[in-house]
């Protein structure tokens, strides 16, 4: 008659096997993965930083020429309406 332990021990150590297989191909896949997020927040970032200066830009043309926050030349022509 087989020894049951020895039949237990082999399926245990094939399933581990398998497993670990399948665990290092999504790991390499991964990498890939991690490779495209990467690069996507460094061109994401990129753009944050020029619009962070624009912004700064920006905002230093609104404070020249300002008083006590208030602008010193503004544009009061009103737009005209759309008829509908």
């Amino acid at each position: 008659m087989m020894d049951w332990g020895i039949v237990l021990a082999a399926l245990i150590g094939l399933v581990g096997t398998v497993l670990t297989t399948l665990m290092m191909a999504f790991r390499k896949e991964n990498h890939e993965d991690h490779a495209t997020v990467m690069e996507a927040i460094r061109t994401i970032g990129g753009n944050v930083d020029k619009i962070d200066t624009k912004l700064d830009s920006h905002i230093d043309w609104h404070l020249k020429g300002t008083n006590s926050g208030q602008v010193s030349q503004r544009n009061t022509a009103r737009k005209p309406t759309k008829k509908a």
